[in-house]
């Protein structure tokens, strides 16, 4: 998808959301690359071809990448030939390897 070195980025924040009465609340923060690395987007159309179903946040969440790079991923691979949508009529877009 991009010429990057094999590095990824990742910063984790955890931010307390402080009151004055009652509970507290922590909430977790995560700042990920925009970009992936060739060596994760070969293990990334590796796990594709063995699914059923692909849905770009499952894969935002296996692989730790933003949810937006995975769609641009998905739809690269549409392009190619690797994935199809399965129903272009559903909101949530959900695709199948060609191969099935």
């Amino acid at each position: 998808m991009a010429e990057k070195e094999e590095r990824q980025i990742v910063r984790k924040v955890t931010l307390n959301l402080r009151r004055k009465y009652g509970r507290t609340k922590q909430i977790n923060v995560v700042e990920r690359d925009a970009l992936i690395p060739k060596k994760m987007e070969s293990e990334i159309k590796e796990s594709i071809l063995k699914k059923k179903a692909i849905l770009a946040t499952d894969i935002a969440l296996k692989f730790d990448i933003r949810v937006s790079t995975a769609k641009v991923l998905l739809k690269q691979y549409m392009e190619e030939g690797i994935i199809k949508l399965f129903d272009p009529n559903l909101k949530l877009k959900v695709y199948i390897p060609t191969s099935q």
